[in-house]
């Protein structure tokens, strides 16, 4: 899974990306460079776990965080827009999390309203010069040919076309099934799962203007003051605890960013566990057990016979995976199982 964190310049993207990485990347230059971070997902669950089968070794599932430079917005010295060669990164990621500035900080009177709006147009026009190349191929191709590959495409794009002149996201479009195929390869921006991150300064929450308008255009908003969260990384556990507790603060950003991940990218977390390893997957809400499977490794699913089912609560209340199988809480489930989040899963394969 990877979040792209985007942005104007100076909202405090890296300094976001250093709290929630661990990471010590310069803030406030400005810079053209991407930076790239693997982190953990931290799940108290996973770590009950781990005291109840004592295994060998924990695996936490992970998240690739991409701090994508951030621009000014207008039409850049080439004559092209600056943010262009920036969001290209963001094709790459499954979700994007937009950081708006709520502070001063030396930056001048933040403008949240005027950054959303800013930003979301930039996306609409990116995705935009994609659709209208692709009609311009397309037109072409009938041109020489008399015909398209795919009769379906030329009508699919115009209706997209249409959406983002209207400046609208494509994720508002009710896409059939056959278009969301044809569209599923290029990568379109506005098509992605957006999070609005608010970065406020301590103590001063973002107006509900702001909220609203971030709630408007976003499937997840976090508000947090990035400074505060970059201090925090570097304390000791026990010493940010007392930290979050003397700021009245209930979430490290951390926690409040995958949550919200999770969220906009409708993912869940299921466990498999034993003396060797307890360990955390990640796959979507709805995901069948094969799917979950083959989370796992491409020849469970392969192989695919049953999953032997424990909810987590089951196994915690029971106090032992032979305990739960005692108080009949453990059940076989076949290929039209739908994985609930907190599963604790055994497949049953041959291959």
């Amino acid at each position: 899974m990877q979040i792209g964190i985007i942005g104007m310049k100076f909202t405090g993207k890296t300094t976001l990306f250093n709290a929630i990485t661990g990471a010590q990347q310069p803030t406030g230059q400005g810079g053209v460079e991407a930076h790239r971070a693997v982190g953990k997902i931290p799940d108290p669950r996973l770590d009950v776990l781990t005291e109840m089968f004592k295994p060998k070794r924990t695996v936490h599932a992970t998240v690739e965080w991409v701090d994508i430079p951030g621009f000014a917005g207008g039409a850049g010295p080439d004559g092209g827009r600056e943010a262009t060669r920036f969001l290209e990164l963001g094709r790459k990621v499954d979700a994007l999390a937009q950081v708006v500035r709520c502070f001063d900080g030396g930056y001048g009177e933040p403008a949240p309203l005027d950054e959303l709006e800013s930003m979301a147009l930039e996306l609409i026009l990116t995705d935009l010069q994609v659709v209208e190349n692709r009609l311009e191929k397309l037109a072409k191709d009938k041109a020489r040919m008399g015909k398209v590959a795919n009769p379906l495409e030329p009508p699919c794009f115009e209706r997209l076309k249409d959406q983002l002149e209207d400046n609208r996201p494509l994720r508002e479009l009710d896409l059939n099934p056959d278009e969301t195929k044809l569209v599923s390869g290029f990568a379109f921006l506005t098509l992605k799962p957006l999070m609005v991150i608010l970065n406020h300064p301590e103590g001063e929450e973002p107006g509900e203007d702001v909220r609203q308008a971030a709630a408007d255009m976003a499937s997840e908003v976090v508000s947090l003051c990035a400074n505060v969260e970059e201090e925090l990384a570097q304390l000791d556990p026990a010493e940010a605890g007392e930290f979050l507790a003397d700021l009245g603060i209930e979430e490290p950003a951390l926690a409040l960013m995958i949550r919200a991940a999770y969220g906009a990218l409708d993912q869940q977390s299921f466990f498999t566990v034993g003396p060797d390893e307890c360990r955390a997957w990640t796959v979507g809400k709805h995901a069948s057990a094969p799917e979950a499977a083959g989370a796992i490794h491409s020849d469970l699913q392969r192989g695919f016979i049953r999953a032997e089912v424990t909810a987590y609560d089951d196994l915690v209340a029971a106090g032992s995976l032979a305990a739960a199988k005692a108080a009949n809480k453990v059940r076989l489930e076949g290929k039209a199982y739908a994985v609930q989040d907190g599963d604790i899963i055994e497949i049953r394969f041959s291959v």
